[in-house]
């Protein structure tokens, strides 16, 4: 009787200890990299500042906790899909679309085929996707998607400015 009561006793602690052991590995993050800095150069995002740019929105709203709470309502499967900025970021975006100090869901691109793309890739999704009937400036500041579409040249991802972009 003695021995099934340490047996018992052996096996509860032991499951005890495990669970414990899970718990600790479960509470710690793992590392952002962990094999260290990634390999070349890290380049700085890309704001277009200066450029005339193809904006597509997503809503406006007037304070940046509803526009994220709204982004992150949307679903584009892997893909970012909108960026929250504020509406002053882009000269010309608020005879548009929104006032000084209101916040927009924006992805912003150098050609009319990626903005054209791009909205279709968010109906796809069932998102509202707006493309501006007028080109905006950027006046730097945020991130808001350059970078994700394809060069005209068809040799990869545009990561410049085009004739179309340019003032």
């Amino acid at each position: 009787m003695k021995q099934r009561h340490a047996i018992v006793a052996g096996l509860a602690a032991g499951v005890m200890a495990s669970a414990g052991v899970l718990a600790a590995a479960a509470r710690t993050a793992p590392n952002p990299q962990p094999y260290g800095r990634p390999i070349g150069p890290a380049m700085a995002s890309d704001t277009g500042a200066g450029e005339l740019l193809v904006g597509v929105i997503g809503g406006v709203f007037p304070s940046r906790q509803e526009a994220e709470a709204a982004n992150a309502s949307l679903v584009f499967g892997d893909l970012q899909g909108y960026y929250v900025v504020p509406v002053a970021q882009f000269q010309g975006f608020k005879q548009d679309v929104g006032e000084p100090g209101d916040f927009a869901l924006v992805s912003v691109f150098r050609t009319d085929e990626g903005a054209n793309a791009f909205a279709e890739l968010a109906a796809t999704f069932g998102n509202e996707a707006t493309i501006l009937p007028e080109r905006v400036r950027s006046l730097g500041g945020l991130y808001a998607g350059l970078g994700q579409e394809a060069n005209p040249d068809g040799s990869g991802p545009l990561l410049g400015p085009v004739t179309e972009s340019l003032p």
